[in-house]
């Protein structure tokens, strides 16, 4: 067995990031031995749970002092200083492991090591609105940004000399503006296991959102969304499901719902249970701005529902650019949803089947082809490239009516 360091900020905070990083710690933990480097004590009996992952017999090792202090005192403020020194730590132990494998974007590793990017730090990406949907509650943000690369000691030349994964298509296109060089495509690992769907007939006319529950979400928009298509005649409901990170933003959230009896704030449920939300509902929504990719959605698509996302980002395609689900803005959903929940053939036109999102995401893939780039890696490949993956999203989409 070789020694092999993954490298993840904080494996609680239950996102889409960390679904990454567990599938990751499975996928190799038979055939390695895995040291995760992190800030934050894990609890891997609930995030088994919470993924249901079988992750066992890890050595947990915190990245020093300073950042898992930062962390414990700020959360999720300052969150790409405290990835900057954790990444500083990784580099400073390199020569403890044959592999490197960070599954929490670019941090500044020498040649050869694995970086699976869900969205670039690097301060140089040209985006609107970065600020707003990556960094959130940091002021004066390009110079917090440049501090921190420089803390990091990320290098452009070793970042392309590295082997780079993106989540989606987008955020491979954002890495090469950054960088220089384009990832290849690792759809995140999708859990369709125990999705089963009802029949549409069957199912409740409402929705579901689910995810962390913190600002950039959008939830308080998603309830104006839902307002506006009961304004239209549409006797819907909605239910909120996810860990909170935001106590104020869920309080803000819950004062909404206390003046509607059509919200259910639900929080962070039994995987159980969410799965069955999901299969029982006819419709999900997703209000993240520039998703990077969209776990949340494939899921919700996974369990039957016609899931409506913003046009920005690497949801889209998931949703296939599916116009009918594709919104601009509240105005935009409101218009969308209704003409979707009005016309039968459109709501057909509009499922996919959970095998459709097993063959294009689900987990097998993922550590399939994750473990065959660990492998290639290990070997020492002289030509810096990974095996080709193929990428399933690209074939033809398959209807619930086909």
């Amino acid at each position: 067995m070789v020694d092999v360091a993954i490298i993840h900020m904080d494996m609680m905070a239950k996102g889409g990031g960390e679904a990454v990083a567990m599938n990751a710690l499975e996928a190799l933990q038979t055939d390695h031995d895995v040291t995760l480097l992190t800030l934050t004590t894990p609890d891997f009996e609930e995030l088994n749970d919470y993924f249901n992952t079988d992750v066992q017999d890890i050595t947990v090792r915190k990245a020093g002092r300073i950042a898992p202090a930062i962390h414990d005192h700020y959360g999720i403020k300052y969150y790409i200083l405290q990835n900057a020194l954790l990444g500083r730590y990784a580099k400073r132990h390199a020569d403890e492991f044959d592999l490197l494998i960070s599954t929490i974007n670019e941090l500044g590793l020498e040649s050869d090591s694995i970086q699976y990017i869900h969205f670039p730090f690097d301060w140089t990406v040209s985006l609107d609105n970065r600020d707003q949907i990556f960094h959130p509650g940091v002021e004066e943000e390009s110079l917090y940004e440049r501090f921190c690369t420089r803390i990091s000691g990320v290098d452009r030349q070793d970042i392309q000399s590295n082997i780079l994964l993106a989540n989606s298509e987008w955020t491979a296109d954002v890495v090469e503006d950054a960088y220089g060089t384009h990832p290849q495509i690792l759809h995140p690992p999708i859990d369709t296991s125990e999705f089963d769907p009802r029949p549409w007939d069957e199912r409740e006319d409402g929705f579901v959102t689910i995810g962390r529950i913190e600002r950039s979400k959008r939830i308080d928009e998603l309830i104006r969304i839902v307002d506006g298509v009961r304004a239209r005649g549409h006797d819907i409901h909605f239910h909120i499901i996810g860990p909170t990170v935001d106590e104020e933003y869920r309080t803000e959230v819950a004062e909404m719902a206390a003046d509607r009896d059509y919200i259910y704030l639900e929080g962070e449920i039994p995987r159980s249970d969410l799965v069955e939300r999901i299969c029982a509902h006819k419709y999900g929504i997703h209000g993240k701005e520039f998703e990077h990719f969209g776990m949340a959605v494939a899921e919700l698509a996974a369990g039957g529902t016609v899931t409506f996302v913003p046009d920005s980002g690497g949801q889209h395609a998931i949703v296939d650019d599916n116009d009918s689900q594709l919104f601009g803005s509240s105005e935009d959903a409101v218009e969308k949803i209704s003409a979707v929940a009005s016309t039968p053939s459109k709501q057909r036109d509009c499922q996919m089947t959970t095998s459709e999102i097993e063959r294009r995401f689900g987990r097998d893939r993922f550590r399939q082809q994750f473990r065959a780039v660990v492998d290639k890696t290990l070997d020492h490949s002289t030509s810096g490239t990974v095996p080709d993956i193929v990428d399933q999203s690209r074939q033809p989409r398959v209807r619930v009516n086909d």
